[in-house]
């Protein structure tokens, strides 16, 4: 799938990535402007979404081929939003698996990781940006999202 065409000025690009352990729980990182977020890879202009994910998850939890499944889209920040001010970014969300171990040396990386399960991101889903990454990772968990490509309009 090609990204969409978006006029000058150039949007972000990025890579969200719902990582899952073997306990259901989300992995999340400590934001820098407020509450949670799911972990995120910038690309550059020509660098290739799949490409840069499957780097991320090779040197970071050692997963040489995940099975992922995605979702495309694209996402305008509102001017009354955060620094993103009025700019169009064209995301990858990322569903991998990755186990107990991994997810456990991911979070005694840092004091701003975390693993949640599904009642504790359904009561805390305010605090998690961006907005809907909540409602895919507790449907996916729940079975209502499918377990392969998708694309959103």
């Amino acid at each position: 799938m090609h990204d969409a065409y978006v006029p000058w000025p150039r949007f972000d690009r990025r890579a969200l990535l719902l990582l899952l352990d073997e306990q259901q729980r989300l992995l999340l990182c400590g934001s820098c402007c407020r509450g949670w977020t799911v972990p995120e890879i910038r690309l550059g202009s020509d660098a290739d979404f799949l490409g840069e994910t499957n780097r991320f998850l090779r040197e970071r939890f050692g997963l040489p081929h995940p099975r992922l499944s995605a979702l495309y889209g694209l996402h305008q920040t509102r001017r009354e939003e955060s620094w993103q001010y009025d700019r169009t970014t064209a995301s990858r969300i990322y569903i991998a698996r990755i186990s107990d171990a991994q997810s456990a040396n991911w979070q005694k990386s840092g004091r701003s990781h975390t693993r949640w399960g599904l009642s504790e991101l359904k009561h805390r889903r305010r605090e998690i940006s961006p907005e809907g990454i909540v409602p895919l990772a507790t449907g996916y968990l729940e079975g209502w999202l499918p377990d392969g490509p998708l694309g959103l309009p």
